[in-house]
């Protein structure tokens, strides 16, 4: 009898069926973790951004209040206007005109300075697109407004928009002018 050698020069078709598909599986898991990861940091850096600029607007709004003598609140229509006197930073002190605007239908809070002795009011549409955005996404905690005032004490409260599904960033503080300096204010 004759003994016949098998050679094996390569894989089967059913090899490489197996392996083809096994493969796929492989890059079809592997890149469906990699896009779940890319969602995932995309509303990481929404909620993030909107919660630094909602602070830092809550920020600028304590901070102006609090070196300030005095401030004056008004509604506008559905949007309200918040003025002050401010103390600069220099080294000599010097007073300057600041104020906030926040609009309902647009969700944003603007602001801009002015020298002392130049009243402020209310911008025109056209005239609050040049102010500082400080912040968009803005919704009111409770009711219609942004700002209330009781006396001398500011209470500012709103949410901030970080994106789709994403819980909003809540920003709520009370605040009070500086004490014992007597208010001269031109602002408004």
């Amino acid at each position: 009898m004759i003994a016949r050698l098998r050679r094996e020069d390569g894989f089967s078709l059913t090899e490489m069926l197996v392996a083809a598909a096994l493969f796929a599986l492989v890059v079809f898991v592997a890149g469906g973790i990699f896009i779940g990861q890319a969602a995932a940091q995309r509303q990481v850096s929404a909620v993030t951004s909107a919660t630094t600029d909602a602070q830092s607007a809550g920020n600028a709004i304590d901070g102006g209040i609090r070196n300030s003598t005095g401030f004056k609140l008004r509604t506008v229509g559905t949007d309200q206007f918040l003025v002050a006197r401010v103390a600069g930073t220099g080294a000599t002190l010097q007073w300057e005109c600041r104020a906030w605007y926040y609009s309902s239908s647009a969700g944003t809070i603007r602001s801009t300075t002015a020298t002392p002795g130049t009243p402020m009011s209310p911008p025109t549409a056209t005239a609050l697109e040049s102010w500082i955005l400080l912040v968009d996404g803005v919704t009111p905690r409770t009711g219609s407004t942004i700002f209330s005032d009781s006396g001398a004490t500011l209470t500012v409260a709103f949410n901030a928009v970080t994106g789709e599904g994403a819980q909003p960033v809540a920003i709520s503080f009370s605040t009070s002018p500086l004490a014992g300096v007597t208010e001269n204010s031109t602002c408004y």
